[in-house]
This record gives C-alpha cells, sequence and structure tokens, in this order.
C-alpha cells in the first residue's frame, strides 16, 4: 500500500478518541488535517494531552475510537516498518544511544533499509554514511561526527536526533516539545535549520510547542489543545484575545 499526493492531508484524523484507562479519555473527538509540505504546531498547557496526540498521529498508539490516515490511508493499514518509513517521531526524550557517537546515531536512521543485522556489526554501506554525514553537516555538528553522545550538550543531542530523522527519507516528521529545553536563540538556530532541512525534502513537519514566538517563527499554522480537545483560539499564526508578545501556555 503506497500513499499517493492526490491533495489528501500529510496526516489526518476524524473524530479520534483516546484513553490510557477505560473511558478516562485524554483524547475526546479530536479532528484534524495537518497539510502537506507544511510546518504545523501544537500548543497546549502541560498534561493536556499533546505528547499522546502526537503519537497516536504516529501510529506508535492506536485510538479507541476514531481513524487516522497518512496522506489518505488509514495508519492501520500500514506494518510498523513501513509507517516508520513514512513517519518520523522524534521524542521529548530524544532515544539517542549515549555510548554511540553521533554519527552512529543518525546511521540508526538507516536501518529501515539494511536491516538490524548488519548494523549489529557496523556494516553501513558507504552511501548511508556518506548520507548521515551531509545530515550532521546540514545541521551544522559534522565536526562532532565521532563524538559519544553522553558528551555533547543538549543542543547538539537535538541536532543529533533531527539528522537520524532524516536519515529515515520520511514524509512526515513529528516531534514533541523539540526545543523546549533550550535558551530562544539556540532553539531558533535550530528550527531555523529543521525548517531548511524540512523544505529542502519537502517534508511535513508537526510539533508541539510551548514557546508562542517560537510558533509563530516556525509554523505555518497553529492548533491549540486543552484538556484533550482542539479547541477555537488560533487562525493561523495569531492567537485570539493574547497580545503578541511572548507567552508560554
Amino acid at each position: 500500500m503506497t500513499p499517493t499526493d492526490d491533495g489528501a492531508p500529510a496526516v489526518q484524523a476524524d473524530r479520534v478518541w483516546f484513553a490510557y484507562r477505560n473511558r478516562d479519555w485524554v483524547l475526546r473527538d479530536v479532528s484534524l488535517a495537518i497539510p502537506a509540505g507544511k510546518h504545523t504546531v501544537i500548543m497546549g498547557p502541560s498534561g493536556t494531552g499533546k505528547t499522546t496526540l502526537l503519537r497516536v498521529l504516529a501510529g506508535i498508539l492506536k485510538p479507541d475510537e476514531g481513524r487516522v490516515a497518512v496522506f489518505g490511508q488509514p495508519t492501520n493499514g500500514f506494518d510498523q516498518r513501513r509507517l516508520s518509513a513514512l513517519i518520523g517521531y522524534i521524542p521529548q526524550q530524544l532515544g539517542l544511544v549515549r555510548s554511540l557517537s553521533a554519527l552512529d546515531n543518525v546511521l540508526m536512521g538507516s536501518l529501515g533499509r539494511i536491516g538490524d543485522g548488519k548494523a549489529l556489526f557496523g556494516l553501513f554501506p558507504r552511501a548511508e554514511t556518506d548520507r548521515a554525514e551531509a545530515a550532521l553537516d546540514m545541521m551544522g555538528i559534522a565536526h562532532k561526527r565521532s563524538e559519544q553522545v553522553f558528551r555533547m550538550s543538549g543542543g547538539e543531542r537535538q541536532r543529533v536526533a533531527i539528522a537520524r530523522t532524516l536519515l529515515q527519507h520520511p514524509r512526515v516528521v513529528i516531534a514533541d516539545e523539540f526545543a523546549s529545553d533550550l535558551d530562544l536563540a539556540l532553539a531558533s538556530e535550530i528550527l531555523t535549520r529543521i525548517r531548511r532541512a524540512a523544505d529542502k525534502e519537502n517534508i511535513t513537519f508537526l510539533m508541539s510547542m510551548h514557546r508562542l514566538g517560537l510558533a509563530r517563527q516556525f509554523g505555518d499554522d497553529v492548533l491549540a489543545l486543552k484538556d484533550g480537545e482542539i479547541v477555537p483560539g488560533f487562525i493561523g499564526n495569531e492567537m485570539l484575545e493574547t497580545p503578541r508578545a511572548e507567552v508560554s501556555l
């Protein structure tokens, strides 16, 4: 099953409900459509369900009710390997192997193509290594290729996580609170690099965020989530009844 570019949203949710425990709803009747090739930001208070929503949209969690589709095709129609080739997911904790080098972590993004067996013995094709080094260069940390991740700064680790995801060649990247622990200047720089890379590869980007200024800088559209529901309050990059000054939600 191969998604087609027929004008369908990159990611779509139709009346999605989700609970970790019976009827203790974390997501309530969520419907949204993420346009292909665009950059969308989801904002909302802590504990409102942003991480759960992103994991459902990425196909990691299955909705109890409703439907999630990628490029018009239900996510339950893909096996996990095929879905991970379409959607790259960056968790808030980044999911890096701290004892490995930056380059080796980035090469993990190629596992869907070369398989776990070759990776176990470090048998990555030269072409994949070249792509990994190019991804690190795009993120501005090619000089850190041999450094172990645990020795790197938070901002450097986040760049490694982006580079690893880019090596999957996904059509959609979903990132959870990606720049939350960085100062504003560094977060802005990394988001600028992400945008440049995503535009170059025509990648749809969906990110949760709590800084409105960064959301306006990065997002083509901003959605608000509160108590597990998409709520009015955002139109494009404008938040209604809120000053334009930097705020946290």
